[in-house]
């Protein structure tokens, strides 16, 4: 992952899409993961499972990753 890139991230909590972003800048995963976390509103009950995908939009690559959201 390239700070240039345009990456796409999207967090689902029991299949319900919750946060998007897209932006540039980031240069890991851990990065687009915590910007994710931090937007969600306080109405998601914890502990939750979070599904993660990431996307890579300029390299057209898609990652999916798994939190459980404290």
């Amino acid at each position: 992952m390239s700070k240039y890139n345009l990456i796409r991230g999207e967090a689902f909590v029991s299949g319900e899409c919750v946060s998007v972003i897209e932006d540039s800048g980031f240069t890991n995963v851990e990065q687009v993961i915590t910007r994710l976390l931090s937007s969600f509103s306080d109405n998601i009950s914890r502990p939750s499972k979070v599904q993660i995908k990431i996307s890579n939009l300029d390299k057209k690559q898609t990652q999916l990753y798994q939190r459980i959201l404290q």
